[in-house]
C-alpha cells in the first residue's frame, strides 16, 4: 500500500513534457492513463501497451475503449493507492505478448501506480508516457538508470507487502 506521506513524491513529474506528439513517431510506446492513450491513438500512433481504467480524474469515461480495435485485452484488479501482484503480473504478460500485437491492460480499480511496472518491466529504449494532471503528457525513456530510480521510489513509497498465507 502506498504510504500516505509519499504520495507527493510519487506525483512529481518524472520526465519531459511532450510538446508535440511527433516526438513519439517511430518509438515503442507504453501508455498509462486513459486520456494519454486516447490522445496518442487519435494522433495515429500505435502504442505497444496501454494501461487504462476507463476513468478520467476518477470519473467514468469509457470512450478510450472504442479506440482499442485490434488490441489484445488483458484485465487485472488494482485498488486505488495499491499496486497488486495481479496487476504487476498482467503487465509482465503484456510485455511478453506485445511483440506480435498491441496489448491493452484494463484495470478494475485504478491504473495510476502501474507506471512502476511500465518503467521497470518495459524493454530499454521504450518510451513510457503518462499524464501529469493539469500539466500535460510526460514521456520518460526507459533506461537502466530510469529503472533504478523507479525501483528506489517503489521501495521507499510502499509499505512492505504481507506475505500470502
Amino acid at each position: 500500500m502506498l504510504l500516505p506521506d509519499r504520495r507527493r513524491k510519487i506525483s512529481e513529474m518524472k520526465g519531459e513534457l511532450i510538446r508535440s506528439l511527433d516526438a513519439l513517431s517511430g518509438e515503442d510506446i507504453v501508455c498509462v492513463g486513459d486520456r494519454v492513450t486516447r490522445e496518442i491513438l487519435n494522433a495515429g500512433l500505435r502504442p505497444r501497451i496501454v494501461v487504462i481504467d476507463l476513468k478520467e480524474k476518477r470519473e467514468v469515461n469509457p470512450s478510450t475503449a472504442y479506440l482499442l480495435d485490434g488490441f489484445l485485452l488483458l484485465t487485472a484488479r488494482n485498488p486505488p493507492g495499491r499496486l497488486t501482484r495481479e496487476a504487476w503480473a498482467k503487465f509482465a504478460r503484456a510485455v511478453e505478448l506485445c511483440s506480435n500485437v498491441s496489448v491493452a491492460l484494463l484495470i478494475e480499480g485504478e491504473e495510476d501506480l502501474l507506471g512502476f511496472p511500465a518503467m521497470i518491466l518495459s524493454p530499454p529504449g521504450w518510451i513510457f508516457v503518462y499524464g501529469q494532471p493539469d500539466v500535460g503528457m510526460v514521456m520518460v525513456r526507459v533506461t537502466e538508470n530510469a529503472r533504478k530510480e523507479a525501483l528506489e521510489l517503489l521501495e521507499d513509497a510502499f509499505a512492505p507487502a504481507i506475505p500470502d498465507p
